[in-house]
């Protein structure tokens, strides 16, 4: 770890108010997120000024601070002189003392947000990991090279382990939820577990009856899923509380987890799992209609807005979509396309200012910014470090950004890997489908670098306002 990793956490540990301040802290790919016990002591303009922080925002019920890439270095750090367990709250009780604050309607509304985004951040790298897998037997396979046939056991291989990481989604996102809420993580995989468990995937496809102590289930096929178990785990914190607080302590050891289990089988298998089914049917359906009513014009607007939403914090709630409709449609013709359309759009941005700059360092650093989304797959220091202080980067992305969706939308650029990632991995996710599909990719990436380029290029690039 560098001197100056270290520097950063001791700098921002002291001025968001100690250790003593944190009711949670974990993080993300590039920031730190804080659950503050008083908002108002954590200064935000003179967390801005540390050297290394990127930026701060105040987001989903979290104060957010920019790192970058070094974001892990920096979080291990932190959790090491301030005594944190790592991605996991200090001790609930703490907070019992602290004067209770009504909630308006904003603040339920943040929660949410909170619990998605703490819920869905931790599972991009089992995403990440699956779709460059599946990228693999797309590439090697018979689809494309030719390289391994469909019998060899690498490309066996590498069908399950892509395959894993999205068969076994409500497990996955059952721990991450629990770890979010700071509840019993090993009773939420159970849960998970039960919704995909081979007879009950066998009863939900041949239609057939089942009953929860005499309650109607309806079976379903649960796989790939996430907001069933998004609901099933909220409630399973509540469950187990009300255990927890009841239970005598001499027989606490087993019934807690063991009656939260018991209470949440006709919940979850009766209620909350079909529920959340129908949800996202209507989430699917609706987003789809939209793409459908407005067609480009969508692609369009992700690629322009891509960048503000990363600003808000709440991009990866974003991501929601595609946990929903990837299931359900095998490809994706509008938020990947956008947010391809809004990455590589900036970049132009980005090599206009090179050309621009007159400063030998701030030339450096942008070309830095560049290789570090290229390479490294992390935008935010091109954002926090180029178009944010500069302003006309921004404006210019955002104007390039939709150029470039219209243009995808119209070329029908479809994703048939889900992948998140950015920079140069971004381009795994295009791979598949038919073969317009990659001349429709090489035409979108020429009018994202092109258009970016030429719209910076009439664009004022202030350097006196920043040092």
């Amino acid at each position: 770890m560098s001197v100056k990793d270290v520097k950063i956490a001791e700098s921002v540990l002291e001025k968001i108010g100690g250790k003593d301040n944190i009711s949670q802290a974990t993080h993300c790919m590039t920031r730190l997120r804080f659950n503050l016990k008083d908002d108002n002591i954590a200064n935000e303009d003179e967390i801005k000024k540390i050297d290394g922080v990127l930026g701060c925002k105040r987001k989903g019920g979290q104060l957010q601070v920019i790192i970058g890439t070094n974001v892990s270095t920096v979080y291990d750090e932190l959790c090491k002189i301030s005594g944190i367990v790592q991605e996991k709250s200090i001790d609930e009780n703490l907070d019992k003392n602290l004067p209770s604050k009504k909630k308006s309607g904003k603040d339920y509304v943040n929660a949410i947000f909170d619990y998605l985004a703490g819920s869905l951040t931790p599972l991009i790298p089992v995403l990440i990991a699956a779709s460059f897998f599946k990228t693999l037997v797309a590439v090697l396979g018979p689809s494309l090279l030719g390289i391994i046939s469909e019998t060899s056991n690498l490309y066996i291989l590498f069908s399950f382990a892509g395959d894993a990481g999205f068969y076994f989604l409500p497990i996955f996102i059952a721990y991450t939820a629990a770890k979010k809420l700071n509840s019993n993580t090993a009773i939420a995989m159970m849960l998970g577990g039960i919704m995909i468990h081979p007879t009950f995937l066998g009863l939900a496809q041949e239609n057939a009856l089942f009953t929860v102590f005499g309650i109607p289930s309806k079976t379903l096929n649960y796989t790939g899923t996430i907001i069933p178990m998004l609901l099933t785990v909220w409630v399973m914190s509540h469950v187990e509380k009300i255990f927890k607080k009841y239970t005598p302590e001499v027989i606490k050891v087993f019934l807690v987890p063991f009656g939260t289990a018991l209470i949440m089988l006709p919940l979850s298998l009766c209620l909350l799992g079909p529920l959340g089914s129908i949800l996202g049917d209507y989430v699917c359906n609706g987003i789809i209609g939209v793409y459908n009513l407005v067609g480009p014009l969508g692609v369009g607007l992700i690629g322009a807005t891509f960048a503000i939403l990363v600003l808000t914090g709440m991009h990866m709630v974003l991501f929601t979509y595609l946990f929903i409709t990837f299931p359900t449609l095998g490809y994706d013709s509008m938020l990947l396309p956008g947010i391809l359309c809004a990455s590589w759009a900036s970049t132009g941005v980005a090599l206009a200012c090179i050309y621009k700059f007159k400063e030998k360092k701030k030339k450096s650093l942008t070309f830095g910014y560049v290789l570090t989304w290229f390479f490294g797959g992390v935008g935010e220091p091109m954002l926090y470090g180029l178009s944010i202080p500069y302003k006309t980067p921004l404006y210019a992305g955002v104007i390039s950004g939709f150029i470039s969706g219209i243009v995808a939308g119209f070329t029908k650029l479809s994703a048939y890997t889900l992948n998140t990632s950015n920079g140069v991995y971004a381009l795994t996710a295009f791979i598949g489908g038919p073969k317009s599909n990659y001349i429709a990719l090489v035409i979108t990436l020429l009018v994202c670098l092109v258009s970016g380029f030429a719209v910076m290029m009439f664009m004022k690039l202030d350097e006196s306002k920043v040092n």
